[in-house]
């Protein structure tokens, strides 16, 4: 397919662990097989750590899955390259490859400890959604009642990641959290998988003040893919991911939103989406709604390219 694709957020790595699948063709909603069919396509791929359900410590846990994605990744250099580098991440677009950048879903995986950001560093992570849904040592995740903002930790972990090179993701934390790193930081950060507040109510989603904040700073919002995030009336194609890419862009987000497709991680996706093969069809709506060739290029890589271009060392 004749289109570059760069998408925030999977949780791949996750199942395919818990599954015992491979990264080069399996059953799941992406694999190398099915990337492999676009002109370049650059994914993200999530260790995924929910404190409550997991029998490891979180590090442990996160560790697991970082060094076994790894394997899969060495193991198939042929189709795919581990994205660490700015080279990296031009190579990339040179050598017919997918690009694979590592990152983790849930800042419990520091276990309140500084250090572990060099560690996971070496382990190629270049990206850290700080929470998932609950409390952590950084701060409170959305669906935590108390609705905390980032902890002293917090604040040091946000601005040692910054120095690394290493993205900051706000995707899933509380709001007050959200105005924090805000608040905090100097360098574009991004909602990697998050959709429109005011199209879905769903406390995962961002306000029109947040998505404002992130056009202002430069950073980046990926649409979620999942039905929840994306209808309130029971119902969801890829007509609704459009939908609220339309309402970013008419509050002047052309340069910061992409996609973030939470494939893999989600229980259900949008009727006319299955996996990552069916990309075609929400491009095809794209068009149907009038967006330029420019600005489909924009959300399907060049904004999120521009961010990484921007973070990576």
């Amino acid at each position: 397919m004749s289109h570059q694709i760069l998408d925030m957020h999977c949780d791949t790595a996750y199942e395919m662990a818990e599954q015992h699948q491979k990264l080069r063709k399996n059953t799941l909603q992406l694999d190398l097989d099915r990337m492999m069919e676009f002109d370049t396509y650059i994914q993200v791929f999530a260790a995924f750590v929910d404190q409550k359900s997991i029998r490891l410590s979180p590090m442990k846990h996160c560790v697991s899955l970082l060094e076994n994605m790894r394997h899969e990744i060495k193991k198939n250099r042929d189709l795919v390259t581990l994205i660490q580098t700015k080279q990296d991440l031009f190579n990339v677009q040179c050598n017919g490859k997918v690009g694979a950048i590592l990152s983790i879903e849930g800042g419990e995986a520091l276990e309140g400890n500084l250090d572990a950001l060099s560690m996971y560093y070496q382990l190629g992570v270049r990206l850290i959604t700080l929470t998932w849904n609950w409390s952590n040592e950084i701060a409170d995740g959305i669906m935590e009642p108390r609705g905390g903002g980032l902890t002293d930790f917090g604040k040091q972990t946000v601005s040692a990641m910054e120095k690394m090179g290493i993205l900051i993701d706000v995707s899933h934390l509380s709001e007050r959290g959200f105005w924090d790193v805000e608040s905090c930081t100097q360098k574009p950060f991004v909602a990697s998988h998050s959709c429109v507040k005011k199209l879905c109510s769903h406390p995962r989603n961002l306000s029109d003040e947040q998505i404002e904040c992130l056009i202002q700073r430069r950073g980046g919002m990926g649409i979620n893919f999942y039905p929840d995030f994306l209808s309130m009336n029971g119902y969801c194609d890829a007509e609704m991911i459009v939908q609220h890419m339309e309402y970013v862009l008419r509050l002047g987000g052309d340069d910061i939103l992409g996609l973030g497709s939470d494939f893999d991680g989600v229980s259900a996706l949008p009727e006319d989406i299955h996996g990552v093969e069916d990309l075609s069809c929400l491009i095809y709506k794209m068009k149907e709604h009038g967006f330029l060739p420019n600005m489909i290029d924009k959300i399907l890589f060049h904004n999120f390219y521009r961010i990484w271009n921007e973070t990576l060392l």
